[in-house]
């Protein structure tokens, strides 16, 4: 295992990464892979919204129980006003929502069942919404959640006693929507424009 976790950081380096950055790297393809499985939990949200850049996009929300462990991670008001005008946007939201924390072998471990070459383009993926500030998340209590939200949750007991709501804006149309992993990867690299198209397309 050591050595195939220096192979990874050797592949990488050799994309001009030094060895801090690789780690970065991988951990960021782990982050876009939690993401990707975390999708089809989702619910659309917001069919007509716009990433930073203008492009037309779909919002996509998954909700997570606001238990003790998820808001230690934060610097979450006491009061439940104030926590509900808070956000936190990017990698750490999806670390907020549960994602895997940061541990460097634990996550060039994960790197290697990906493959090198897969590592580098999950990362660009979540690079991309990190860039265009596609990530946030927030903080409601059950009986200010989106009606869409609400038809699917049970309202939160007295131990959680909220919910935090993980938006993913992705660059799509309503009616191309598929809440899987894989139309994800689709719509990300059709509209980062790193991935030659296929044929035809």
């Amino acid at each position: 295992m050591i050595l195939r976790t220096l192979a990874l950081l050797r592949y990488l380096q050799g994309a001009s990464h030094t060895a801090q950055e690789a780690q970065a790297t991988v951990q960021q393809a782990c982050d876009y892979r939690w993401l990707r499985g975390e999708l089809h939990h989702g619910v659309i949200t917001d069919p007509t919204t716009a990433l930073a850049d203008d492009t037309p996009a779909v919002a996509i929300t998954l909700a997570y129980p606001a238990t003790r462990a998820r808001l230690a991670g934060g610097r979450w008001p006491e009061n439940l006003g104030e926590r509900e005008r808070c956000f936190v946007e990017g990698a750490h939201a999806c670390r907020a929502a549960g994602a895997p924390p940061y541990r460097p072998l634990e996550s060039l471990s994960r790197g290697l069942a990906y493959g090198a070459a897969s590592v580098l383009t999950d990362s660009a993926r979540m690079q991309y919404l990190i860039d265009q500030r596609a990530l946030r998340l927030v903080w409601r209590r059950p009986g200010h959640l989106p009606e869409a939200l609400a038809r699917r949750l049970t309202a939160g007991s007295a131990a959680t006693p909220g919910v935090f709501l993980l938006e993913v804006r992705v660059p799509a149309r309503r009616d191309e929507m598929a809440l899987r992993g894989v139309w994800l990867d689709q719509a990300l690299d059709r509209y980062r424009r790193i991935l030659p198209r296929p044929a035809g397309h």
